[in-house]
């Protein structure tokens, strides 16, 4: 999928490389009721459908409750979506491309309407914030998942030791 030009008045962009694999980064981003338990900026998220384009999901934050619809999915690479709050709509696109090491996640978000126009040097600030502090979130809230994914295999594989032992 090309990305085209867009003529959006705020549009910002981050990106971040993370030590855990597409699939890993994938599970944390897709469960979007979870976003709330690492995303300290959303209050509550609410998703009850498999992601597929068409899926509505809904997400509060300080500024309110976005209600959005999947524009685009192809798990574990892209998640799209649009959503609206008052007079502003917004679009992200998240993509996931894995690495030797890892996985690099790369996030592209827009705003339109009439109230991004109004507030377009504010709105651009912050949602530039955001997504430097969410990509950032996420990616801490995936490699903590591995280490304890680790932590658990190690102590599988110590438990089995004392057995073997015992016996």
């Amino acid at each position: 999928m090309e990305e085209q030009q867009s003529s959006a008045p705020v549009r910002a962009q981050a990106q971040v490389d993370i030590a855990a694999s597409d699939r890993q980064v994938w599970t944390v981003l897709a469960d979007i009721a979870s976003w709330p338990t690492w995303n300290p900026a959303i209050r509550l998220a609410v998703c009850d459908e498999e992601l597929e384009v068409g899926t509505r999901f809904r997400f509060s934050t300080e500024i309110g409750t976005l209600k959005c619809r999947i524009a685009a999915v192809d798990a574990p690479r892209l998640l799209s979506w649009k959503g609206r709050v008052l007079v502003i709509g917004e679009r992200q696109t998240w993509r996931i491309t894995p690495l030797k090491d890892g996985t690099h996640v790369s996030v592209r978000a827009e705003m339109t309407g009439i109230g991004a126009h109004m507030l377009r040097r504010r709105l651009t600030e912050r949602l530039q914030r955001v997504l430097d502090a969410v990509v950032q979130l996420l990616r801490l809230e995936a490699e903590s998942r591995v280490r304890d994914e680790r932590q658990l295999a190690a102590l599988t594989d110590e438990q089995r030791r004392r057995t073997i032992a015992r016996e």
